[in-house]
């Protein structure tokens, strides 16, 4: 019980978001994750996630409308974006969150990685029909001291969103996709799993969600998080969906959502649309009592 007090004391954060366009990446300071949780009183409610990587530099205003009406189409009420342009000079400076801000989800955090040479454009973000409270992006593992060009610095996100009364939290990442391995000999994607675990442990909001681009291999990756039992997945060897597009790698089942076995999944499904190179997730849940 102490070890996890302490772990909701002690969270390392990278970056506190208060607007839109997010603030840059900061020292790391301690973060309480308890701030923000609503007093838990079970209401049954069904909601719906989506999981989009949106091709970076490759996107277009076109692109993105059309990955806005995918979103809508599917009544999603969040969605997880990754490999978010915006006014970045690759994609002339076009201002791709706006188009989700004029529409039903207008309610969007962007979450900058600050690499070199993107600066403050380019990074991951998140979108909902409902406001966003205590958004914040933590800082994934990373194998080497200083910043390398060869390999991308990763984030994971959280927010708060209430939906129909009842509180989330949703969190969004990218990992990484280089097969390298950390000081300690364990792989890169490994520990970012690790991670991503030790987070969903520490954060008292009964109800957790994650989406992103996981990067994986396999899906035997996931067990790093699913094996304890408290968490799952929906794209599995048992219901396997193939989302990359592209033909560079030799496993396709990149994307995912994980949830808390606090929520009860109703159905998994995928979009098939070539407006990105990776197809759009979603899955629906409902809240179970506690």
């Amino acid at each position: 019980m102490k070890k996890l007090l302490t772990l909701f004391l002690i969270i390392i954060i990278t970056m506190t978001l208060v607007s839109c366009m997010g603030q840059e990446i900061t020292p790391n300071k301690p973060y309480d994750m308890t701030v923000g949780i609503e007093d838990f009183e079970f209401k049954e409610i069904t909601f719906t996630v989506a999981s989009y990587n949106i091709k970076g530099g490759d996107a277009t205003l076109d692109s993105i409308k059309e990955i806005n009406n995918n979103i809508i189409g599917v009544g999603a009420d969040i969605a997880g974006l990754q490999e978010v342009d915006n006014f970045s000079k690759r994609s002339g400076k076009k201002d791709f969150l706006g188009v989700f801000k004029d529409g039903i989800m207008n309610n969007v955090v962007f979450f900058p990685l600050m690499l070199q040479g993107f600066g403050d454009t380019y990074g991951i973000a998140s979108i909902s029909k409902t406001p966003f409270s205590r958004t914040h992006a933590f800082k994934l593992p990373y194998p080497y001291k200083y910043e390398k060009s060869s390999v991308e610095k990763r984030i994971i996100s959280r927010s708060l969103v209430t939906i129909d009364g009842v509180q989330i939290a949703f969190y969004n990442t990218h990992l990484s996709y280089e097969e390298v391995a950390m000081p300690d000999g364990q792989s890169l994607r490994a520990t970012q799993m690790k991670f991503i675990l030790d987070l969903l442990e520490s954060d008292p909001c009964p109800y957790k969600i994650v989406t992103g681009d996981f990067n994986v291999l396999g899906y035997e990756e996931f067990d790093i998080i699913t094996k304890g039992g408290k968490y799952k997945t929906i794209n599995n060897s048992q219901n396997a969906f193939n989302t990359y597009r592209g033909h560079d790698v030799d496993f396709f089942a990149l994307d995912n959502i994980i949830y808390s076995t606090s929520l009860q999944l109703q159905f998994s499904r995928m979009n098939d649309s070539d407006c990105s190179d990776h197809n759009m997730l979603y899955a629906s849940f409902k809240t179970m009592d506690q």
